[in-house]
């Protein structure tokens, strides 16, 4: 019997046992509707009765796939930010099943659709790169956002002077004047001169969701200046998701910084919020840089039927200290100088200082008779932002975004009033103390330093301080829709309003000990004393002014999304408004038949009438309002290739409107002459291959830019006074950008990855001509820039990394990143003469390499980061034939900034 109940039950057991040692497969697609669009970086999840066993990421194309899983009954589940989490019980008998997931976005995702301009999945025919936070929170190490991005092709990226927040980048041989950013759908390229400071967005990292570096003319439906490429950020959304994190950094150079987070998530009555602060302070790893900086962010969410309305604010209070200067090779480095061929020169005043050594600080004596720093290039600025949206979905095809923003910015950079003055002590270090008392007592005589022609009693100043300031106001709205005409074609568009103002002076910060300096710029001033918090003028183009710009766009696209084929089309036009208002130069006087020009000390006689400042009537000096309309034309054509590949093309043409550096003459608040618009033709092509592993994108562009200008003109003698500059705008200066770009990823298994990136360009200008200057007759000039490549930027580049994960939850990084083929920046205009058709200096190709670590135990996380780990020295910025004795296209000639050495960065966090 017992054998018998025995047999039976073996009889029962060994399907089951069989049935639990085979193993199958589970896959499938998410897709969002309407549209059926795949959704890539969403984390799916497969769990048993007792704990989570494997999670996956879905790829560009929406696929997950889980591989080697035991027969049995499971549940899986979807989740992504601003998204319901959706769960499926299925159950694994055979060797695949497969669990689709059918999303339905939230009114958030219904919302950066419409206002991001995100590219999504591969759909769009252009070149993308995509950063989600994983990499920003394991990568940034205390750096500068655009830092980052160093290992995404075409881009190159260096911190310049070193100071926190003065890192720039260029795209595909692009700076950032002609490199478009946005955040949450908002142009932060500033109004003037298309630049965007870094220093004023400290904190972004925190609140980022998803960020994407769209190359060449990109698919962004507004017209923007991207020439190179366009950065698209999105601020976190309030979502369905409940909680918080602090995290605590230590870094390089004794750098803080803590940041809390919380997000209340959305309630039943619909209204949430999302928060976030942080604070950081530093001594900079460049002497004489310290750090200190605030960052706060609030969106408030409420939910009103088929509305979703948004006040979100975000403010970054910051002061650091700056290195401002390219100096020659020797200056900072003797023996890499020599190493260089460079013969020792024994008359420099400052030679091989080191590669942190900073000209711009030193020790001050204070009124308690203490020393304490005080720098001379001391950076402040606070730019808070306000923006108020209101995202309708009428229905399941339409939805309607209106946003309105508000931007103050208030602050600016110190310097010397004369900088060929300054006294150093035996460290070469500004000697404030001795400049003090040389400022107040005359070193002759000994006695204070009185000019009885202003003051009997008072010091007059001959050195001060002073901050160049560059204080804005700026208002915009934009109105956008999304109609989704059918399962395969989109219908977008809408208007864009932004006005501007730039108030740009100086002010004295610091007399130094003396009690007033002289200053005559300010033609309305009756009194050249200055004191003090007093404006004042070092050069023309200093002058008190302010600079207006209006802008009016309106765009529109439409986007077909089939099995097979997707193509894009965008339209874009913009009317520019210029205008300037000089507050240092005369007033006006309009009598009808004539103008007159008066200043504080005139006195004018004309037709039997005196005429003075205080004439009623008078007005400060501005120009009328020029208008200028601009044009954008773009579309692109994907095609699907099977299951795994596609090819893309992509054309256009941007007719862009000058910016106002280029329109406006500082020097005198008048129009330049001859302004003509830029002319950007480009083409594109590419290839993309993916699968559940393995993934590579390759692309090959042409950019043709015609009329590229020089920012605020160039100096030209003056043909009526030799002895004086003009600055005027040289047009048909044109530049041919050509390149290919290659990155691949490939996940080898689940523990380890690899990533890979390729990029080169060939990069020159075109042309070579005479130049008339039509409002001047006498004035023509003949150049040769042609075939001499552009400088600035690396045109070629590698980078590639290696990420394994030894055990859960836990990560280590490699990367190593690759630069050559950078020419030293340059005026091509100079390339006259026997120096017409000259390439100028290269710099010596240069390699890095970074580490990364981490690990997450439950709620707790830490990580490390060390830049440049193998502390090499290397030249990243430089400047041609600019140190003002060589000129022979040479090391010797250049002026440069080394880049920096090790660098870490220690985290820890906790989430709740």
């Amino acid at each position: 019997m017992l054998r018998f109940c025995c047999l039976a039950l073996l009889f029962v057991a060994l399907p089951r046992l069989a049935l639990s040692q085979q193993k199958g497969s589970i896959s499938g697609v998410a897709l969002m509707t309407p549209g059926d669009i795949p959704v890539a970086g969403a984390k799916i999840t497969l769990s048993n009765a007792t704990q989570i066993i494997a999670r996956k990421a879905t790829d560009d194309n929406g696929i997950y796939r889980f591989e080697g899983v035991p027969y049995g009954q499971y549940k899986i589940v979807f989740s992504l930010p601003l998204t319901d989490t959706v769960s499926h019980n299925v159950i694994l008998s055979q060797a695949s099943f497969t669990q689709n997931f059918t999303i339905r976005p939230t009114q958030e995702v219904r919302e950066i659709r419409v206002i991001g301009n995100l590219v999504k999945g591969q759909n769009v025919p252009v070149a993308v790169t995509k950063i989600d936070t994983k990499k920003i929170t394991e990568e940034l190490a205390s750096r500068d956002l655009p830092m980052l991005l160093n290992g995404t092709a075409g881009v190159y990226a260096t911190t310049q002077g070193g100071g926190d927040g003065d890192a720039r980048i260029n795209v595909r041989g692009f700076d950032q004047r002609n490199v478009g950013v946005m955040i949450d759908g908002v142009p932060v390229n500033d109004m003037e001169n298309g630049a965007v400071y870094w220093s004023n967005w400290f904190g972004l990292d925190a609140i980022t969701s998803q960020m994407q570096v769209q190359r060449g003319l990109g698919a962004t439906k507004i017209a923007m200046p991207s020439i190179g490429g366009t950065i698209n950020i999105i601020t976190q959304g309030v979502g369905t998701k409940k909680g918080g994190s602090f995290k605590q950094e230590y870094a390089t150079g004794n750098f803080l910084r803590s940041s809390l987070s919380y997000n209340t998530g959305m309630t039943k009555s619909g209204w949430g919020l999302t928060f976030s602060a942080s604070y950081k302070q530093g001594q900079g790893w460049v002497d004489g840089t310290p750090t200190q900086g605030f960052f706060g962010y609030t969106k408030i969410s409420k939910r009103l039927e088929k509305h979703l309305i948004t006040l979100s604010a975000f403010a970054a209070p910051q002061q650091h200290g700056q290195r401002s200067w390219n100096q020659g090779i020797q200056y900072w480095d003797a023996s890499r100088s020599q190493q260089l061929g460079i013969p020792y020169d024994s008359t420099m005043a400052l030679n091989d200082m080191g590669i942190r050594y900073n000209q711009h600080w030193g020790y001050v004596t204070n009124d308690a008779g203490q020393q304490e720093i005080l720098n001379e290039r001391r950076n402040f600025y606070n730019k808070p932002q306000i923006t108020l949206k209101d995202f309708w979905s009428v229905n399941d095809k339409l939805d309607i975004s209106n946003l309105a923003y508000l931007s103050i910015g208030r602050g600016g950079g110190t310097s010397i009033f004369n900088s060929s003055a300054v006294l150093r002590d035996s460290n070469s270090n500004i000697d404030w103390d001795q400049m003090i008392t040389e400022n107040t007592v005359n070193s002759l005589f000994g006695t204070p330093n009185i000019d009885p022609l202003y003051s009997p009693t008072e010091i007059k100043a001959s050195q001060i301080l002073l901050a160049s300031m560059n204080n804005h106001f700026w208002v915009g709205y934009l109105g956008q829709f999304n109609y989704q005409y059918s399962k395969k074609t989109n219908f977008s568009g809408g208007l864009d309003f932004r006005y501007y103002e730039g108030r740009h002076y100086q002010v004295i910060t610091n007399l130094l000990g003396a009690d007033y300096f002289v200053s005559t710029a300010d033609f309305n001033d009756a009194d050249p004393m200055q004191r003090v918090g007093d404006k004042i003028a070092k050069n023309t183009f200093n002058a008190d002014r302010d600079g207006v710009v209006t802008y009016a766009g309106l765009f529109g696209q439409v986007e077909h999304n089939g099995e097979h084929v997707n193509w894009f089309i965008n339209m874009s036009s913009i009317l520019n408004g210029y205008k300037g208002i000089d507050y240092f130069q005369r007033k006006v006087l309009d009598l009808g038949d004539t103008i007159l020009r008066i200043g504080a000390l005139d006195t004018i006689q004309y037709n039997g009438q005196t005429y003075h400042a205080g004439y009623a009537g008078l007005s400060y000096y501005q120009t009328p309002w020029k208008y200028i309309p601009g044009l954008t034309i773009k579309g692109g054509l994907r095609h699907k290739i099977g299951k795994y590949q596609d090819v893309y093309c992509n054309l256009g043409y941007l007719n862009r409107t000058p910016q106002f550096s280029n329109v406006i003459d500082n020097n005198t608040n008048s129009f330049f002459g001859e302004i003509v618009n830029e002319i950007i033709y480009a083409a594109e092509g590419g290839y993309h291959y993916t699968n559940k592993h393995f993934g590579v994108n390759y692309n090959a562009y042409f950019t043709n830019w015609k009329n590229k200008p020089f920012p605020y003109g160039v100096a030209v003698p003056d043909p009526n006074d030799p002895t004086e500059f003009i600055r005027v705008n040289i047009n048909g200066m044109d530049a041919i950008h050509i390149g290919q770009e290659i990155d691949i990823a490939w996940e080898i298994n689940s523990k380890l990855s690899f990533e890979f990136m390729f990029s080169i360009g060939n990069w020159i200008w075109n042309s070579s001509k005479t130049v008339f200057i039509p409002q001047y007759d006498s004035l023509e000039f003949t150049f040769d820039a042609k075939g001499v490549h552009v400088g600035d930027a690396a045109q070629t580049a590698l980078a590639a990394g290696l990420r394994y994960e030894p055990f859960k939850n836990s990560y280590i990084k490699i990367q190593g990143q690759y630069f050559d083929r950078y020419y030293a920046n340059f005026d091509p205009f100079s390339l006259q003469g026997i120096n017409g058709g000259r390439d100028s200096w290269k710099i010596p190709a240069y390699s890095l390499v970074n580490l990364f670590g981490g690990y997450r135990y439950k709620q707790f996380s830490a990580g490390f980061a060390i830049t440049n780990l193998l502390n090499t020295s290397f030249i990243s910025d430089a400047i041609n034939n600019a140190n003002g004795i060589y000129d022979q296209f040479d090391a010797r000639s250049a002026t440069v900034m080394f880049g920096q050495g090790l660098r870490f960065n220690i985290n820890l966090g906790i989430q709740f």
